[in-house]
């Protein structure tokens, strides 16, 4: 697998925003496009917390497999975050095929391209969805109806990791880790277990375990603007959601979830398929041995997700 980072779009500063873009250099041209959006609730992550073995898996299979970063909360709104993946589709459906045949001889197929994320990435891949053309998209347990106040997004939450968090007010020092001056950030780690968290990521934890994530996320209370769920309609394309069992992080878990199914089937979504993985929590699959030592249920479960995005598109390849 080759792999490169490539700027797609700058900030309001003019720093350079990147996706990471990888394909297996054994495979024959022309590709189809995985767009992989990463979760952190709009507020931390970057591309590299993508699984590896997901984006070898896509490649494996004959996809260009590009996961772009984009701006996060609190120097723009979520409404923000959301123009940039549709950028980032934009971008790749257009300009980066011509870079890719100009710079390694690549022929894409922009024509076939699916979307996938996990968590609040998989919202994103469910948002191109609904105002992008896509073969199918699949969402790895997603965040869904926050422009419903009565979920659990707009409650405060005794669920681990947020829970367990001690509340936090930023310093002075800590303020201007998260909201740096002439610099708009779009690459922020998770907290690392057993590790002394960042600014940004105590910061994140006591929002949401507070219940204030929406009103962070958009000021202004246009809570629609980040529920593709309120524009679900019959032009979508076939969606799976992979949907962990026992999931209560906010704004997700499997009732929801099977609440979204309905939905989109009464809208006449063509094809809709709810994986649910049994015993699972949020974010299951990100560990990095799933896929690796570890290719039992839950590795099987992602292989399903990405599998779902591969017999959608007109074109086979092995």
């Amino acid at each position: 697998m080759q792999s490169t980072r490539i700027p797609y779009k700058t900030d309001d500063y003019g720093n350079p925003i990147y996706a990471r873009v990888s394909w297996s250099t054994a495979t024959q041209s022309p590709r189809p496009i995985a767009l992989i959006y990463h979760g952190g609730g709009l507020m931390v992550g970057s591309s590299e917390m993508i699984p590896k073995p997901q984006t070898e898996y896509r490649c494996s299979k004959g996809f260009l497999v590009v996961a772009p970063n984009y701006r996060l909360v609190p120097q723009v709104s979520g409404r923000q975050a959301f123009a940039d993946a549709v950028y980032a589709y934009d971008w790749t459906t257009t300009d980066l095929p011509k870079l890719l045949q100009a710079e390694h001889s690549l022929e894409i197929d922009s024509a076939q391209i699916v979307a996938m994320g996990h968590s609040s990435g998989g919202t994103l891949a469910l948002h191109i969805a609904s105002c992008r053309s896509l073969k199918a998209a699949t969402a790895f347990y997603p965040s869904l109806f926050l422009a419903d106040p009565t979920t659990s997004m707009h409650r405060p939450t005794t669920a681990p990791p947020f829970g367990l968090m001690p509340d936090f007010t930023p310093t002075k020092e800590d303020s201007a880790s998260i909201e740096p001056a002439g610099l708009q950030v779009s690459e922020a780690p998770l907290a690392i277990p057993g590790s002394i968290p960042q600014p940004r990521n105590k910061w994140q934890m006591h929002v949401i375990k507070h219940g204030q994530w929406p009103q962070t996320a958009q000021p202004d209370g246009d809570y629609a603007a980040m529920d593709p769920m309120t524009r679900v309609s019959a032009r979508w394309p076939p969606v799976m959601i992979v949907q962990g069992e026992m999931d209560d992080v906010p704004g997700g878990g499997l009732e929801l979830a099977e609440r979204a199914e309905r939905e989109m089937r009464a809208a006449g979504v063509r094809e809709v398929v709810l994986e649910v993985v049994p015993g699972e929590r949020h974010m299951f699959d990100l560990s990095p041995t799933v896929g690796t030592v570890d290719t039992g249920p839950k590795w099987e479960a992602v292989v399903r997700g990405l599998e779902w995005l591969k017999r959608h598109v007109s074109v086979k390849y092995d």
